[in-house]
């Protein structure tokens, strides 16, 4: 259900920003706009407003659209000013008016990137956990408590932006077969750490970070809730409770926990954890005998569970920018992630497996619902990169897009006057003929992974 109404969302969201661009461009020009609909199919809801403008909210909530008042479409009445109409406009403002919706998405993804980077939220400290055993970074001579300072000369500061700058070296990169890591050992030691990932093999759903075999620090698994009814809220766990060890095992990550109940031998288990405190998240020094509380939890078979969500509990530090600094890091990310849907496109086409990392409806929903759960934050980057895609996508020089349009236009310019219903009514047919099969193969590719 979160999946549908995050995926709902942030689909009438979009949509609105990308039509709101057309809207309010055709405006500036002169346009009559007759009507703004989000979805297609049976109004659920209409009004009309001083301009004389329909906004309607129709049933079939999987894109939108904007008619404008044309004196060439035999299909409108001709109850207008033919000054309003938009064939009558200049070329320049036809094709403002197609780029104006693209060009909102773009706006929409600033404005939401500037927002994330200059509210105050917590990061994690690149300080890695034990190398997962057999992984590149165990096997490259990374150790626990090191500190990660720079990749390939680039500085990081936190987790995440180490986890962002391994994902696109691995996607996007051309020269990704041999990565330097400086990092800092034991508080005093600067060591630089070379390791390959040329043969690494990855999908597109996988965490590089975690894939080489690099883990955030973590001391326990912090509780982010508990279900009623459950073992956990029987004996008295609740949402904050962070679980230090059980049956004297010491438990950092969530699949170390669920490991250890699951291949449970017997029915009894030691559950050592520090109660809440007012800190969102326990430091080693800060988690004192005094906080440290022991409980015996009876399992009652094998297939039980505690009844939790769990979180590494890592070590953070809250990051915030000025409002300068945080437009032009909002400006630079959205350049940065229109570089990544250029280059995912360029690679649909020029891979050896033509389409397979094409994702659907599905995909995106899967990852809405994801960003979503994760918190407000996580969920508006998600909009930001999602509607840079929406933008990249429209601009392609594809007949039935914005881009096909934009086209026509050129097309128009180099020929020194309009082009033929009959060329346009072709290019609009194979455009859809393309679209459709584009986003069939997406939607059977969403339909595979799901039973993969």
């Amino acid at each position: 259900m979160t999946a549908i109404i995050s995926f709902l969302i942030a689909i009438t969201a979009l949509v609105f920003v990308h039509e709101f661009g057309h809207y309010i461009v055709a405006r500036i020009c002169g346009v009559k706009v007759l009507r703004f609909s989000i979805g297609f199919g049976y109004p659920l809801f209409r009004k009309t407003d001083s301009h004389g403008t329909e906004w309607v909210l129709s049933s079939i909530p999987l894109g939108g659209y904007v008619t404008m008042w044309d004196h060439l479409n035999t299909k409108q009445q001709c109850l207008h000013s033919i000054k309003s109409s938009y064939s009558k406009k200049s070329l320049f403002a036809r094709s403002a008016i197609v780029v104006g919706g693209p060009l909102a998405n773009f706006i929409f993804a600033i404005v939401a990137f500037t927002f994330i980077f200059s509210f105050e939220n917590y990061k994690t400290l690149p300080i890695i956990d034990t190398p997962v055993f057999g992984s590149i970074s165990q096997t490259s001579g990374f150790e626990k408590n090191d500190k990660i300072l720079k990749i390939n000369e680039k500085k990081i500061d936190s987790f995440e932006e180490l986890d962002n700058h391994l994902t696109e070296i691995v996607f996007y990169s051309k020269f990704k077969s041999l990565i330097e890591v400086t990092v800092l050992r034991r508080d005093s030691e600067i060591n630089k750490i070379n390791f390959d990932i040329s043969n690494l093999k990855y999908n597109k759903t996988e965490n590089i970070t975690k894939l080489i075999g690099l883990l955030p620090r973590s001391k326990g698994v912090k509780i982010v809730d508990v279900l009623d009814g459950s073992l956990a809220d029987k004996f008295g766990l609740k949402k904050g409770d962070v679980i230090l060890s059980i049956d004297e095992r010491e438990v950092n990550f969530p699949k170390e926990v669920t490991d250890i109940i699951s291949t449970n031998g017997k029915k009894i288990l030691q559950l050592q954890y520090s109660a809440s405190t007012n800190n969102l998240f326990l430091n080693k020094d800060e988690i004192t005998s005094k906080l440290v509380k022991k409980i015996n939890i009876n399992f009652e078979n094998s297939r039980q569970v505690l009844g939790v969500y769990l979180v590494a509990n890592t070590q953070k530090f809250t990051s915030s920018m000025s409002f300068s600094e945080a437009l032009k890091n909002g400006i630079g990310q959205t350049m940065k992630v229109i570089n990544v849907c250029l280059t995912s496109i360029y690679r649909l086409f020029t891979s050896g497996s033509l389409f397979e990392n094409l994702g659907g409806p599905l995909s995106i929903a899967n990852a809405a619902e994801n960003s979503a759960n994760s918190g407000t934050l996580p969920f508006l980057s998600f909009l930001a990169f999602f509607s840079v895609s929406i933008g990249v996508i429209n601009l392609l020089p594809i007949p039935v897009l914005d881009g096909g349009h934009l086209l026509y236009h050129i097309i128009e310019f180099i020929k020194g006057g309009p082009l033929s219903s009959s060329f346009k009514l072709i290019g609009t047919w194979l455009g859809l003929f393309f679209i459709v099969g584009l986003t069939l193969l997406a939607i059977s590719n969403d339909v595979l992974s799901f039973f993969k």
